[in-house]
């Protein structure tokens, strides 16, 4: 099931203040779609995490049991949480298991699981956890400590390690996004005059190269393409570049626009893979980022199509093929979007 939660626009028109020039619709329900038939009497279920949904492990097993008080588990116990076949062993999915084959099934549910339980791994290895935040760290810190260096306690608070740290520097990061999106939303109507003084072009600019910058490191530290960190490591430097796209494009020159678009297309096209193995083939999320991938694809190819054809991205080696590949994630997405009309009030009139 996705969840769709009300918008201003929804719901039933009222008054604040007694005021007419403060009419407004004051939303009055969630709606909630799934993509599948459903039989009678099966269970709906809800992602817990909302923002942001990638997480660790470790971070998204505290979150769960301080909030609602049921436990993922380590290793072992994760695998039983999702239903993985006891004959279902590997150290992760490689690209020739993915891409390597046209037969591969994005909705299959276990190779959904099994993309989920491959996401979490650090360097082909499940990283240690805890209910306790800070527990497994010192409880390894411990454990290392009197077997005089235990190789195997050294890779896992290593691994808490390089997981932790990544959050914070994506938390740290988000927080200055934030920030400046409020700030360019804010001097909307005299940008070009309030963004030299305020240096906030430079800011953004000097963000979105971070965030490149993070993503390789991360990539490196993980040893996972598709670790659940790199989805939200590669989601936050696609809205970097296009805070810098749509609000400094008066400040950028054409070769400046053409690497950001040239660093935004590996990006999306590397979060969409991901995002296929783990939510399916058929969600919202997917959707934007096939929208994303789409529009990058058009603008790289107006702008210099020589570049774009340097990238050498997978299945677009000609001219032809980036146009063929645009076209399909077009459609991809507006098949996506026409499996979640949001026409709840249509059905319920007709119901009535």
């Amino acid at each position: 099931c996705i969840k769709f939660r009300p918008s201003p626009e929804e719901g039933i028109e009222t008054k604040a203040n007694n005021s007419d020039d403060n009419a407004r619709k004051l939303p009055h329900y969630s709606e909630a779609r799934t993509t599948r038939y459903v039989r009678k009497g099966e269970a709906l279920t809800l992602h817990y995490l909302e923002n942001p949904r990638e997480v660790s492990h470790a971070t998204r097993r505290k979150i769960l049991w301080d909030q609602h008080r049921f436990d993922i588990g380590v290793e072992n116990a994760y695998r039983k949480f999702l239903h993985l076949p006891d004959d279902v062993t590997f150290n992760g999915i490689s690209d020739d298991d993915v891409g390597g084959t046209k037969d591969y099934d994005y909705d299959d549910q276990t190779n959904r699981r099994r993309a989920i339980y491959a996401s979490e791994l650090v360097n082909g290895e499940f990283p240690d956890s805890s209910l306790e935040e800070h527990k497994a760290m010192g409880t390894i810190n411990n454990t290392t400590n009197s077997n005089n260096g235990n190789s195997k306690d050294q890779d896992e608070e290593e691994d808490v390690t390089v997981t932790s740290n990544i959050e914070k520097s994506l938390d740290d990061l988000e927080e200055m996004l934030q920030e400046l999106q409020h700030i360019f939303q804010n001097t909307k109507g005299a940008l070009n005059q309030a963004l030299p003084s305020s240096g906030a072009f430079e800011r953004a600019a000097a963000l979105e190269l971070t965030f490149g910058e993070l993503v390789t490191a991360s990539r490196s530290s993980l040893g996972n393409d598709h670790h659940i960190l790199l989805s939200r490591c590669r989601r936050m430097h696609l809205d970097s570049i296009e805070l810098v796209l749509s609000k400094c494009s008066d400040f950028l020159t054409e070769k400046q626009s053409v690497e950001l678009m040239a660093r935004f297309l590996p990006t999306v096209q590397m979060l969409l893979e991901s995002q296929k193995r783990r939510l399916g083939s058929h969600h919202t999320h997917v959707a934007a980022t096939y929208h994303d991938f789409s529009m990058g694809i058009q603008s790289l190819l107006s702008l210099s199509s020589r570049r774009l054809l340097s990238l050498k991205l997978e299945g677009m080696g000609s001219l032809e093929e980036c146009s063929m590949m645009e076209l399909y994630c077009r459609r991809e997405k507006e098949r996506i979007e026409r499996l979640y009309p949001r026409d709840v009030e249509e059905i319920l009139e007709m119901v009535k």
